[in-house]
C-alpha cells in the first residue's frame, strides 16, 4: 500500500492492536532499521541519538545489531531511558552529538511531538543539524509533525527517513519533504487498515487519460475557454491556454479583458476574442482567473462564469474576488455544477479570512475546511500540493518541487487542469492527474539542472505533455 498514508492516531491504535504481538513491534523496527543501514552504506562509524521514547527505544534495538555486526557505535542519550536493558553493551553518553561528520540515526522523537521541541532537545536538535554528518532519521524527522507537515521549531534535517508501521502524510507536504529527504517505508509484519486516512499520488497511481482510438476527431476532446488577461497580463492568460492544448483539448478559446491582441504567435491554434465573446463560445470547461485583475469588469466575467452550466476552474484573481465579494462567494457555495478551486497558501487564507501562517500550520484542515465551506474540489498548492473533493478522501502529490516557483506555473496548472476535464475526467481526477504531471516536469528538470534554477512557465507544457502521455 505505497500510496496509502495513515495518521498518527490510526497509526496508535495500530500499535495498541499489536502490543502483544511476537516479536514484539519495537524489536520488529530496530532490526528493520538495522537491517536497511547495512544495506545501503558500508560499515563505518555510527553516531546514534537516542530520546527517552519508543523512537529512542527503536535506534537503541539498531545501534545493537549495528554493533554485533561489527560497526563501531556511539549512542547519545537524550533524558532519562524507557528502556535501559535495551543500553546494554553499548557506549552511552549524555551529551548531545558533536560535529565529526559520518552517518547519524536520528531517534529523537517520533509521531507524538506535535509541538515545538524545548530545552534541552531544542539544542540536541541544532547539534545534529550541525553535525556535518549524512542524517537517517527514525519514523519522522525530529521536530516535524508527522500529520501535518508542519515544523514549530526547530527540526532535524535528514538525507533519509525510514518510516514505520505506516506512511505518514506530513513527510509529503508542507516543511516535510524539505526535511525528510528520501522516504523509504519499512513495514513491519502488521496488515495496515483498509481505508487509508489519506493518499499520496505518484506515476504509478495517478490517474490517466484513456488512449485515443483513431477514429477521433477534435470534437472528441472537448472545448476549453479560457478568461483573463486584463491589460499587462495578457501572457498569464496565454499560458493557461498553450497549456490547455498541450493537455489534449480539441479546441481553446481565450478571451482577454484587453482585446487588442488577436492571435499568439507562438500558438496560433488558439483563438482570441474579448472576454465576453469568448464567454458565449460553446465549451465544457471554464478556467477563468489568469491575469484576471479586480475590475468591475472582471467581476462581471466572474459572476457570468459561476452561472456557467459546466466544469469552472477559479484561480488567481477569480479566487481574490471570491474572497473580497460575498455574493460571489454565495453563488459559489450554491453552484450545481462541478468547481475547482486552485488556491496557493495566500490565497487560500483569504478565502478562509486567516492568515497564511495559519493555512501552513495544516495545510490538510485548512483544505477541508475550503471543501466544505464552497462546496467544491480544491487544489491546494504549495509543497505537496493538496487535492481533495466533498465525501473523497484528500490526497498529496507526491511529484515537484522548488523549481516550480516562477511566475506563471500556476496559469499552466489551471490550463491543464481544464483541458484534462474537457476530455471526460471527473474534477478530482482531473486535479490529481495534472498536479502530478506538473510536478513531474519539475523533477524531471531537478535532474537535469540540480540547483533546480530557471524553469520557467513556457517551457513546462511541452513536458507536461510528455507525461500525461505516460
Amino acid at each position: 500500500m505505497a500510496c496509502a498514508l495513515f495518521s498518527s492516531r490510526t497509526l496508535r491504535t495500530l500499535e495498541a492492536l499489536h502490543a502483544t504481538a511476537q516479536p514484539p513491534l519495537m524489536q520488529r523496527a530496530g532490526a528493520a532499521i538495522a537491517a536497511w543501514i547495512q544495506d545501503h552504506f558500508p560499515l563505518q562509524p555510527l553516531t546514534v541519538v537516542a530520546g527517552p521514547g519508543n523512537n529512542g527505544g527503536d535506534a537503541l534495538i539498531a545501534a545493537s545489531q549495528l554493533r554485533s555486526a561489527g560497526w563501531p557505535v556511539r549512542v547519545h542519550r537524550l533524558g532519562s531511558c524507557r528502556h535501559p536493558e535495551l543500553e546494554q553493551g553499548l557506549d552511552v553518553v549524555e551529551t548531545p552529538p558533536t560535529g565529526n561528520g559520518g552517518l547519524l540515526l536520528d531517534g529523537l522523537f517520533g509521531i507524538g511531538l506535535q509541538h515545538a521541541p524545548r530545552s534541552p532537545a531544542d539544542n540536541w536538535i541544532a547539534a545534529i543539524n550541525r553535525s556535518q554528518a549524512l542524517i537517517v532519521a527514525i519514523d519522522v524527522p525530529s521536530g516535524l509533525d508527522a500529520d501535518t507537515g508542519h515544523a514549530p521549531g526547530v527540526a532535524v534535517r535528514a538525507a533519509h527517513t525510514l518510516t514505520l508501521l505506516g506512511n505518514k502524510p506530513g513527510l509529503y507536504t508542507g516543511m516535510g519533504r524539505d526535511l525528510a529527504g528520501k522516504v523509504s517505508f519499512l513495514e513491519l509484519g502488521v496488515t495496515l487498515p483498509d481505508s487509508p486516512d489519506y493518499l499520496l499520488i505518484e506515476g504509478g497511481n495517478a490517474p490517466r487519460l484513456a488512449p485515443r482510438i483513431h477514429a477521433s476527431h477534435k470534437g472528441s476532446f472537448g472545448s476549453v475557454v479560457v478568461i483573463g488577461g486584463a491589460r499587462g497580463m495578457a501572457g498569464a492568460a496565454l499560458l493557461a491556454g498553450r497549456a490547455a492544448l498541450h493537455a489534449g483539448a480539441g479546441k481553446v478559446h481565450v478571451g482577454l479583458l484587453d482585446d487588442a491582441l488577436h492571435l499568439d504567435p507562438q500558438q496560433p491554434e488558439l483563438m482570441l476574442n474579448s472576454a465576453r465573446h469568448t464567454l458565449e463560445a460553446p465549451s465544457d470547461a471554464i478556467a477563468i482567473g489568469p491575469g484576471l485583475g479586480r475590475s468591475a469588469e472582471a467581476l462581471q466575467m466572474l459572476a457570468l462564469t459561476l452561472a456557467a452550466t459546466k466544469v469552472v476552474v477559479l484561480d488567481a484573481d477569480a479566487l481574490n474576488l471570491v474572497a473580497e465579494t460575498p455574493s460571489l462567494g454565495q453563488q459559489l457555495q450554491q453552484r450545481q455544477y462541478p468547481t475547482i478551486i486552485t488556491p496557493h497558501p495566500a490565497e487560500a487564507a483569504r478565502l478562509l479570512g486567516c492568515d497564511t501562517a495559519a493555512i501552513q500550520d495544516n495545510r490538510f484542515a485548512a483544505v477541508a475546511r475550503l471543501r466544505d465551506h464552497y462546496r467544491c474540489t480544491v487544489v491546494l498548492k504549495g509543497s505537496g500540493t493538496l487535492c481533495t473533493s466533498p465525501e473523497q478522501l484528500t490526497s498529496v502529490n507526491g511529484s515537484g518541487n522548488g523549481a516550480l516557483a516562477s511566475a506563471g506555473q500556476g496559469d499552466v496548472l489551471t490550463g491543464l487542469i481544464s483541458a484534462i476535464c474537457a476530455q471526460g475526467l471527473v474534477p478530482l481526477d482531473a486535479a490529481r492527474l495534472a498536479t502530478w504531471a506538473h510536478g513531474a516536469v519539475a523533477d524531471h528538470w531537478r535532474d537535469q539542472h540540480p540547483a533546480g534554477v530557471g524553469l520557467t512557465a513556457a517551457e513546462t507544457l511541452g513536458l507536461a505533455r510528455t507525461y500525461l502521455n505516460r
